[in-house]
């Protein structure tokens, strides 16, 4: 029975091993995934609140020095697309955009290229939409028809969101401002104060890459500090409990019975969990935003805490682009999985315990 209860244990211990690993290496990959989202930043504001004057001026006064991309974008009403070959159609989200459309898109396209400044009568299409009405993705260079205009198809956006991207007509009122950081760990409140200095909308919706890259590399570092206490507790149980035999060297047990061994291991372990720590701070990139001045400064975290919820409560509530759904979905499913492994570790580090409780029971029981 002992025998039976033995093999059962280490059977699932084993099970719970190979989970955890595999957990924590999709983990890890969508954690690198989600970097591409980390240079993100962009500022809502009230419907038409941002001239095309504002914005000009804005980039031509230096502010726009630290960013790689901008652009600013107004939502217009849904617009039927259609083609002439195919006699295919389709209900679009229609935005107009000037600047750089790779700093709301990034690198998110599957065909063609992002239409520059000055172009006219192009547009960009959802690669859910150009399959419907040409039913293949190489479409660049074909046409479609908008309100009785021919848009040639400069480029494919990644996505199934209904969507058509168009330049802005001269004069245009914007709804909002995207960027991308030259630098993901820049300041993303330096970011914010001069976008809401230079075009208002205090208290529109803010959308922070950093953010969600940070908290999930942060949420992952405190589940990956439990690798080292599930290592060394189950050595020092296996060199305790083991089989009888090779594993029960007079040359262990000495070392088992010496305190100097067992608080090297624990030594070991606390080193380990704090090279984590060290590792995944590192990692995450925090920069300035997540620092007080002085850490007495309790009040900083409270605020912190509130207005990163806050951000993140609205962009759960409102994802204007596919990009951001795309970005708070790996973020939600990252966080999920961060979880379930933390969870699976303080199971696995139960089930130690009491395999070793289970085994010191039966020792008593042989030698009474």
């Amino acid at each position: 029975m002992r025998k039976f209860l033995a093999r059962k244990r280490e059977l699932w211990a084993a099970a719970c091993i190979l989970l955890y690993l595999a957990v924590n290496v999709w983990i890890l990959y969508k954690l690198f995934h989600i970097r591409e989202y980390a240079d993100i930043a962009a500022l809502s504001c009230q419907a038409g609140s941002i001239a095309e004057t504002a914005f000009d001026q804005w980039r031509e006064n230096g502010d726009g020095g630290m960013y790689s991309w901008a652009a600013v974008w107004k939502t217009e009403k849904k617009r039927r697309i259609i083609s002439e070959d195919t006699g295919g159609g389709r209900s679009v989200s229609c935005y107009m955009i000037k600047g750089q459309p790779g700093a709301i898109f990034g690198r998110g396209l599957t065909e063609g290229r992002y239409f520059t400044e000055g172009e006219e009568e192009v547009c960009l299409l959802d690669q859910s939409t150009v399959r419907q009405i040409f039913g293949s993705d190489k479409v660049t260079g074909l046409t479609v028809q908008m309100d009785g205009k021919s848009f040639q198809i400069a480029g494919v956006l990644e996505g199934s969101a209904p969507v058509c991207v168009i330049p802005a007509r001269k004069g245009t009122a914007f709804d909002g401002i995207a960027v991308r950081k030259n630098e993901a760990g820049c300041s993303s409140n330096q970011v914010f104060s001069m976008l809401e200095t230079a075009f208002g909308g205090a208290d529109g919706q803010k959308v922070d890459g950093q953010l969600y890259y940070v908290t999930a590399w942060l949420l992952y570092t405190g589940t990956a500090m439990m690798i080292p206490v599930l290592l060394v507790d189950a050595m020092l149980g296996y060199i305790r409990y083991g089989k009888r035999g090779s594993s029960r060297s007079p040359v262990i047990w000495t070392r088992l019975k010496n305190p100097v061994f067992r608080y090297g291991m624990y030594l070991t372990c606390l080193t380990m969990t704090v090279g984590i720590l060290i590792l995944g701070v590192r990692m995450a990139d925090m920069g300035s935003d997540y620092l007080p001045t002085y850490w007495s400064d309790f009040e900083f975290f409270s605020k912190l805490f509130k207005d990163k919820a806050e951000q993140i409560r609205s962009l759960a509530a409102h994802q204007e682009f596919s990009v951001w759904e795309e970005m708070f979905g790996v973020w939600r499913r990252l966080a999920g999985a961060e979880i379930f492994a933390g969870m699976l570790a303080g199971v696995l580090h139960l089930s130690l315990k009491w395999g070793q409780n289970v085994h010191s029971t039966y020792e008593s029981e042989e030698m009474e």
